[in-house]
């Protein structure tokens, strides 16, 4: 529909348009994707040790207020409402991110720990859609979203500046810390650019929701729970502060020893942290030694043997031994600790871990699932054996299995559903089963998308004369698919208007277009519109269905 004045969103689709191939461009690589991905995994393990190191402090709090430290139940207080303002926030913030998980990926049940498995993050409509509505020049202010989050980010930060202004008022805060978490509170809070970008003053909600790929609003949603667990970090170690509570209290310490895994193979390497519990980074070298192999005796509170120490880094001991015997390993040794008045202080402490022999391992080559229809790959060994004496069978899924190599397989499965893989070897006394059967699921291929002019069709194509008369044929691409496929049309309909107005229609039978329906894009006038419609698309053995395409003339 024409008008006399376009919107900024109109002007910028026109010279979208005017560059096409540029447009099409703009489908993020999957270089940049993987970026997306890597730097998102790194936020949630972030997010993840923020998390777990708030409630470390907090249950350290609560601990010291039910000891009988009444001075400090009102910063406890404090935090724990400060916490609850933040959790609602960052409740409200993952509701939008599964809105967008659920709009992009079909389901009813996302993932958000997943992205690396998710696809369509090189989707720009959806965000744009759901977060910032059909004009950007005019916001849509509906719960969740860009401009209600941020109203919810603004409503925040007023809440803990109020609540940091009361303390304050009632004389348990001082002025300094109060500016300090003030300024950390700003964190939060949305800015604007106010610059111009073709025609359009950008501000917050269009910098991070409007034309921005998945990959990118996710990782922006999973940044902004990160400054909220950062703030809410910030507001934990200062109230502690304030109310004169020391976190390393001599009476409150205890050895503890954190590994991975109790449990490791002969031949690698067992690793854990010792360390102090609510451990700080204060806890430096000169003031925390931790002594493996010393012995403590605790009446004469005296080491009775010195022991040997070990790399201290931010009050964590790190201590590696080689798993070169089977069987249980035992380790001991005493903390030394200096405490604030210069005395020393020792921890004993003790633990073990297991060395076992390697057990049979399977990996899958491209993913921790199969698909219908493809070649996949699997890897297989077991402890011990050479791959030649290894039987490999499956089961489920109508799946059938041949070596490609040593201890190389392909297998190929005909339904989706669980797929089951044993792992025998062959042994003077026959067959013997190595560990439980290994479990693949299995999915259907994704589907297809139809291809003109080489280039995937995602949304309504507008292309001049020279470049519908250049279409010769009708390609088919399995997006983010990344098993080889060979993706051919082998039929579908095309219509649309000719000179006179009459409606022609030519059914095809291949993915080459007759002359008839190269006819019907070469008639069609300005602004009118051809329609192809049920696009088949084999794929290896499966026939299945593509979206359909529809081009406008432009001139």
């Amino acid at each position: 529909m024409a008008s006399s004045k376009e919107t900024p969103r109109q002007k910028m689709i026109g010279m979208m348009y005017l560059v096409l191939t540029a447009l099409l461009a703009l489908n993020v690589s999957d270089q940049v994707l993987k970026g997306f991905i890597t730097v998102d995994e790194g936020i949630d393990k972030s997010n993840l040790i923020i998390a777990q190191n708030n409630k470390q402090i907090e249950q350290a709090f609560k601990e010291y207020v039910e000891a009988g430290n009444v001075e400090a139940k009102p910063y406890y207080e404090k935090c724990i409402e400060s916490r609850i303002k933040i959790e609602r926030t960052i409740n409200y913030i993952d509701s939008m991110k599964y809105a967008l998980i659920i709009a992009t990926q079909k389901t009813t049940k996302p993932d958000t720990s997943q992205i690396r498995h998710m696809i369509k993050l090189d989707d720009f409509d959806t965000p744009t859609y759901l977060f910032i509505g059909d004009d950007e020049t005019d916001l849509k202010k509906t719960p969740y979203s860009a401009y209600d989050l941020r109203q919810k980010l603004n409503g925040l930060s007023d809440g803990l500046n109020k609540m940091i202004s009361g303390l304050v008022k009632d004389g348990k805060l001082d002025d300094a810390d109060a500016m300090s978490l003030k300024e950390k509170t700003k964190t939060i809070i949305p800015l604007d650019r106010n610059v111009m970008e073709n025609d359009l003053k950008m501000n917050w909600e269009l910098d991070n929701f409007y034309n921005i790929p998945t990959a990118a609003v996710l990782t922006n949603f999973d940044k902004m729970k990160t400054d909220l667990k950062n703030v809410e970090s910030e507001l934990f170690r200062v109230f502690a502060a304030s109310s004169n509570k020391h976190l390393f209290k001599a009476n409150k310490l205890q050895a503890k020893v954190l590994a991975p895994s109790s449990y490791v193979l002969s031949g690698e390497t067992f690793k854990a942290d010792i360390l102090l519990s609510a451990s700080s980074t204060e806890l430096t070298p000169d003031r925390m030694t931790v002594l493996m192999g010393a012995k403590y005796d605790t009446a004469t509170k005296k080491l009775t043997m010195p022991g040997s120490s070990i790399n201290v880094s931010e009050g964590i001991g790190k201590f590696e031994a080689l798993g070169s015997t089977t069987g249980e390993q035992k380790f001991d040794g005493v903390i030394q600790y200096k405490n604030s008045y210069g005395k020393f202080e020792y921890y004993p402490f003790e633990s073990s871990y297991m060395v076992a022999a390697p057990f049979s391992a399977v990996a899958a080559d491209n993913m921790n699932v199969m698909y219908i229809g493809v070649d996949n790959p699997i890897s297989a060994s077991a402890a011990g054996f050479a791959p030649t004496d290894l039987v490999v069978n499956v089961s489920g899924c109508d799946a059938k299995i041949r070596t490609t190599g040593a201890g190389k397989y392909i297998i190929n499965a005909a339904s989706s559903g669980t797929c089951l893989m044993t792992i025998s070897a062959k042994t003077p006394q026959g067959l013997k089963q190595q560990g439980p059967p290994k479990v693949f699921r299995v999915k259907n291929i994704p589907p297809p998308v139809a291809k003109i002019n080489g280039k995937p069709v995602l949304s309504t194509l507008e292309l001049r004369s020279n470049e519908l008369t250049s279409i010769n044929s009708i390609g088919a691409i399995c997006l983010g698919f990344e098993f080889p496929v060979n993706a051919v049309v082998v039929g579908a309909t095309i219509s649309g208007i000719d000179k006179n107005g009459g409606i022609q229609e030519e059914k095809l039978s291949s993915n080459q277009l007759t002359q008839k329906a190269k006819d019907i894009l070469k008639e069609l006038k300005v602004g009118k519109r051809v329609f192809i419609e049920g696009i088949k698309v084999k794929i290896n053995n499966q026939t299945m269905t593509a979206p359909d395409v529809i081009i406008k003339r432009r001139s």
